[in-house]
Formats: C-alpha cells, structure tokens, sequence
C-alpha cells in the first residue's frame, strides 16, 4: 500500500496517521529509503510497510478522517495531531 503526503505533512506526521504511533517512523524511513526528518513535498507517495502498531489511533484516524500535518511558523514548530475532543478520550 502507498499513501500521498499531502501539504505540511511530515514522515511522523504520516506514522500517526497510518499507524497510530510514532514507533512506525524508522519502519517507514527504512521503506522508502529516506532520513526520519526529512522534508516531503506535497503529491509524493510513500510506501507503507505491512506492520501494525496502535490500531485504536489508527481506526480512530482513518474513521474520522484525520490527517496530522505540522504547522509551520517563523519561531517554533507545533503538531496539529489532533483537536481538544481527541484528547479526552485518549488521556
């Protein structure tokens, strides 16, 4: 399966998205052949590997259709995973 980074994405971003946790990122480095912090444009696809990590999240993601993309910003980085009704259920 492949999935298409859409703008602002980031490779972790991509993991909470199509896996539900961050301890996806090296398995999906290692399978398209990129650094974990590397920057990825717009339209690019990835490939992602067969490996299973926090269904819950990764049910709730494609259930409600979340797509995490990180806000960019002239001081500071900030993830935009998830909205305040998100959290309460997952704290």
């Amino acid at each position: 399966m492949e999935v298409q980074v859409k703008d602002g994405q980031t490779l972790a971003d991509i993991a909470i998205q199509e896996y539900g946790s961050l301890e996806a990122l090296p398995a999906l480095a290692a399978a398209n052949g990129i650094g974990m912090t590397e920057t990825l444009a717009a339209g690019s696809r990835l490939q992602l590997p067969d490996v299973s990590y926090n269904r819950l999240i990764q049910q709730y993601c494609k259930a409600n259709d979340v797509s995490p993309a990180t806000e960019r910003g002239m001081t500071d980085v900030k993830l935009r995973v998830f909205s305040g009704e998100f959290s309460p259920q997952f704290n």
